[in-house]
């Protein structure tokens, strides 16, 4: 069974219906190259003459439809968050340009120098026994991980957590745990024997170095050592990407009691503690093999080898929040090293970017005052009811399905949610606390924020309207488990479904 994926690059270059106040509907006959057979190559056939005639920009790993599309949509987005910096204090479209304006403030946070992050790798380095190990990795957890959404399963910290409906309770929500603790894109990266994987294993390596000494922690190049090898290992105890996509395989309850019978090696209970789960009872383990292996590992490797590696990703963690040393350092690593991307995006985009995924909301609702108003929602929600009607009609003149199955598959089609545009209910951020100045700090409380509004959902009845992309975004989603689609105001349907890569 294959997951469903965001929208992304694919082989089509017909321009049909965006979303927005700009809707339009058109056919682009230019991207064509009408010498090639269609047979022979579609996406050749359909895209070739844009292809020969488009450059990536240098600031970019990829450019297509989506790109050309996201370009637009974050010049209109950084606008309204400067213009957002001067309403009412503590709103939290003020909110959204405070956070914004810390990250543009580079000569500040040049000033502060790595002073903000001081007190948490005081925190590691505090740490004297496996216990505290396992409290702080706790802590670290982050919802920062969609299965549905990424099949690469990437999380630094070493487990990842996600709440959504459950496998057997969709109408509640459910904690799962995945596998994580890397710092390249997958497992796959730490075993390559190729040229390509081989001059991205050793551009790792000098990055955590690189890393460690600008964080005047002692014996970085040795402690880089330890660490890359010390990932190769989660790796190795890490299950496969096609594995971790099977989601038959990932249907694995255990109670919180079962993970020291199950996992022996991480003290459990301190873990819970630092992640604050202490009050749910189970959880859907995602990778089993992964997290006994995990587990292990903690019991086996150096204490010191694991705060090394905790300091180089909390370090690596907030490296855009850091100065300029550190954002160049992670960008000559992720950008040019693993992308081939030649310039390092304006500092402005930087922002944009950071300040959605701290306040999606916040600037989403400004997006939508702005670019999509209530007439264009209601067009495109008259478009979908009819869809979903002729869906209806369809269903009921199948003669293959018995009763029972037909009324199974029409009670799901009723139930079926699509957003358009926006949420019916924005998130609220009264209790995010933002300080303007304060860029990693920021940052941090946003994590935290993010996460406690993720795992206080456990074991609560889901909310089927609940939106997982900002109307900013420039893509789609299907949500399977929550019998629903998100078509936000920043994408453009199908349009422009062409793309080049470096």
């Amino acid at each position: 069974m294959r997951l469903p994926l965001l929208l992304s690059c694919a082989s089509i270059c017909f321009v049909s219906v965006a979303l927005g106040a700009d809707a339009v509907r058109s056919i682009d006959i230019t991207a064509m190259d009408r010498s090639v057979l269609p047979g022979d190559d579609f996406y050749r056939y359909a895209n070739g003459s844009w292809i020969k005639r488009t450059q990536i920009p240098e600031d970019q790993s990829a450019w297509g439809g989506f790109s050309i599309l996201n370009e637009d949509v974050q010049k209109r987005t950084r606008t309204l968050i400067e213009n957002a910096g001067k309403g009412s204090a503590g709103s939290d479209a003020a909110k959204a340009g405070d956070f914004y304006a810390s990250l543009m403030d580079e000569a500040g946070i040049e000033a502060q120098g790595i002073a903000p992050l001081q007190p948490q790798l005081a925190a590691i380095a505090a740490i004297s026994e496996k216990a505290g190990l396992a409290k702080a990795i706790g802590a670290a957890l982050r919802a920062d991980v969609d299965p549905l959404n990424n099949t690469n399963f990437y999380t630094e910290n070493l487990f990842g957590i996600w709440v959504a409906p459950g496998f057997h309770d969709g109408d509640h929500y459910a904690a799962y745990l995945l596998q994580g603790g890397l710092g390249m894109p997958s497992r796959d990266y730490y075993f390559g024997t190729n040229v390509r994987m081989k001059a991205a294993q050793a551009a790792y390596k000098k990055y955590i170095a690189t890393v460690l000494r600008l964080a005047n922690i002692p014996g970085a190049g040795a402690k880089a050592d330890a660490i890359f090898d010390l990932e190769t290992e989660i790796a190795k105890a890490q299950e496969s990407i096609v594995d971790s996509e099977d989601v038959r395989k990932a249907d694995n309850v255990w109670l919180r009691a079962d993970f020291a019978q199950k996992a022996p090696g991480l003290d459990w209970n301190q873990f819970f503690e630092g992640a604050g789960l202490t009050q749910i009872a189970s959880f859907s383990v995602w990778q089993p093999s992964a997290f006994a292996g995990l587990s292990k590992l903690i019991a086996s490797m150096p204490l010191d080898t694991w705060k090394a590696w905790l300091v180089f990703h909390r370090v690596n963690h907030f490296a855009d929040e850091l100065p300029k040393a550190f954002v160049n350092a992670h960008f000559d690593f992720y950008g040019k090293a693993l992308s081939g991307t030649p310039r390092q995006q304006d500092r402005w985009k930087r922002a944009v970017r950071a300040t959605n995924a701290a306040l999606g909301d916040a600037v989403g609702k400004l997006y939508a005052a702005r670019y999509f108003p209530p007439q264009a929602k209601a067009k495109a929600q008259e478009l979908v009811n009819n869809i979903v009607a002729a869906w209806g009609r369809r269903l009921d003149a199948i003669g293959w399905m018995t009763p029972a199955t037909k009324s199974k598959a029409r009670e799901k089609l009723l139930s079926l949610y699509v957003g358009i545009g926006y949420p019916e209910k924005w998130r609220d951020y009264s209790t995010l606390r933002v300080v303007k100045g304060d860029a990693l700090g920021n940052r941090e409380r946003s994590d935290l924020f993010a996460y406690h509004y993720s795992i206080d959902r456990i074991g609560k009845p889901v909310d089927r309207h609940e939106w997982s992309m900002t109307p900013q975004t420039v893509n789609a989603v299907n949500l399977p488990l929550q019998n629903a689609l998100n078509f936000p105001g920043g994408d453009p349907g199908t349009s422009f479904l062409r793309c080049r890569r470096r």
